[in-house]
């Protein structure tokens, strides 16, 4: 990205942005020139995304009333150390008497820091920490220091609380180890720190430093995932900032991360698409199709204004959460709903589907909860929900402008038909959409047929096999003959422990 879109989305001046590089407090590896050009034009600096972060952090300071001098003095050299006069036709000149002047203080005021942070003291341990509840691996830490404050940093980090919290945590610890290392004595981290082979990068990057130079900045920062409750998973970011107290280390929101295999290593993929695919351009999507549950009852028992005013309740919310999970309704027809969610990047739709259509099942039964206690209502509010999944050409502009909303017997044919056999509040899938999990997200899912009113759990049957109700819309072969299951339950490790408590 240019210099223009850094100073755009991070709010940074021009000329902070061109002293900050001046001054290398900004890591080389993250900045490219481009050559010359043939018209004698002048070079142009280009950077990776994963600068914004830094340099947000670098106006937090600016924006406090620090100078770019001061900031620099502070942090020191970037993390490739001082280039030599064979490397820069015009050497950078920095008066003696000022590199050995006392630097002034820079402090950073704990409640400026808007993120979960802590501070590794010049011990390795753990001295401070900021937690916020809607950060499990800040509430990981603190729950960790709570039971044992004894250990350092690795001792905490090596606990199967945060193993199991992160997917990729090889990555995470060789980050802080290698943060500590160079910003901790030689001799306290050699008596400290535990003795670990870090060979976890086998990529090397295309400028890292040689064995002379300094391998690690005062300032550095590390992506990494997590999974909430309910299984799904987030983008964040862990950003380590040397300091003459230690080394702050600030967990955020990862807002600009680029989704590239070596800065990915240890997370789970979706499934890959095919050679074809890629070559054609097409996008794995899930359909989501939901249709109120004895609908004809409700609307026969219910004036209109109270009919439309509930409807307009149940779609807004189904919405909401649709669009949590980057779905799109497609189609809405009084009281049925159908949504698409298109494959992101690092993100499985199958698995989005079924976490959206089991928060949707909760949400119906919070929205009848709350009309049952003010009294007047009687009525159960269910969704009946199918899923069915594709590959298509989806257009950016209206994805639901794709074949498999138009061709019988398609995604979206096979995801309202679902939602028409379904009765109670069921939800529905097919085979082939359930085929695209990962073992790892089918654990935490019950499903199968019941028989004669008991499960027989992990199973799939026909739709032809499948009780019908006489209203079914009629359904061609193609669909009596898809192999479906139900969705019983949806559970994560994290859900699991809880209800043993």
């Amino acid at each position: 990205m240019s210099g223009e879109e850094v100073i755009e989305q991070t709010g940074i001046s021009k000329r902070d942005l061109i002293r900050f590089i001046q001054l290398r407090v900004l890591p080389k590896s993250m900045m490219r020139v481009s050559p010359l050009g043939r018209d004698g034009a002048r070079k142009k600096s280009y950077f990776s995304r994963s600068i914004l972060g830094h340099v947000a952090m670098l106006k937090v300071l600016r924006d406090e009333g620090h100078s770019v001098e001061t900031i620099a003095t502070e942090l020191g050299d970037a993390a490739e150390g001082l280039p030599s006069p064979r490397q820069s036709p015009r050497p950078v000149v920095r008066p003696v008497e000022k590199r050995k002047s006392t630097p002034p203080p820079l402090h950073l005021a704990a409640d400026a820091i808007a993120a979960p942070a802590f501070l590794v003291g010049h011990d390795l341990r753990i001295g401070w920490i900021s937690v916020d509840q809607a950060n499990p691996l800040s509430r990981a830490i603190e729950n960790e220091l709570a039971d044992d404050p004894s250990g350092t940093v690795f001792d905490i980090m090596l606990r199967a609380s945060l193993k199991e919290l992160v997917f990729n945590w090889q990555p995470l610890f060789s980050f802080t180890y290698r943060f500590l290392q160079a910003t901790t004595s030689p001799d306290t981290f050699s008596r400290l720190a535990p003795t670990v082979s870090l060979n976890l990068e086998e990529k090397k990057r295309p400028e890292e430093p040689g064995p002379d130079e300094k391998r690690t900045g005062p300032v550095d920062s590390c992506p990494i995932r997590l999974e909430d409750d309910r299984g799904r998973t987030r983008n964040m970011r862990v950003y380590g900032m040397a300091l003459s107290e230690g080394t702050l280390f600030v967990l955020d929101q990862d807002r600009w991360q680029e989704t590239h295999p070596a800065e990915m290593a240890g997370a789970p993929r979706p499934a890959p698409q095919t050679d074809a695919d890629a070559a054609s351009g097409k996008t794995p999507f899930s359909v989501i199709s939901a249709r109120l549950d004895d609908s004809r009852g409700i609307v026969d028992t219910l004036l209109p204004e109270t009919y439309f005013q509930l409807m307009t309740r149940i779609w807004d919310e189904s919405d909401r959460i649709l669009a949590s999970y980057g779905g799109q309704r497609a189609k809405r027809s009084g009281t049925e709903v159908q949504y698409i969610i298109p494959r992101h990047a690092d993100t499985d739709p199958a698995y989005d589907a079924i976490c959206c259509a089991v928060e949707l099942r909760e949400k119906m039964g919070e929205i009848e909860a709350s009309l049952k206690a003010d009294g007047g209502w009687f009525a159960d509010i269910r969704l009946n929900i199918g899923i069915s999944s594709g590959r298509d050409h989806l257009e950016e502009a209206d994805p639901t402008a794709s074949m498999a909303f138009m061709l019988p017997g398609g995604a979206a044919d096979q995801a309202f038909h679902l939602s028409a056999i379904a009765h109670g509040g069921a939800i529905w899938i097919t085979k082939s959409a359930f085929g695209h999990l990962a073992a790892q997200q089918v654990r935490h899912i019950t499903f199968g047929i019941y028989r004669d009113d008991r499960l027989i759990p992990n199973i799939f049957a026909q739709v032809s096999d499948l009780p019908h109700a006489p209203d079914t819309p009629p359904m061609g072969q193609g669909i009596r003959s898809l192999f479906v299951t139900r969705i019983i339950d949806l559970k994560t490790d994290h859900t699991e422990k809880k209800s043993r408590q």
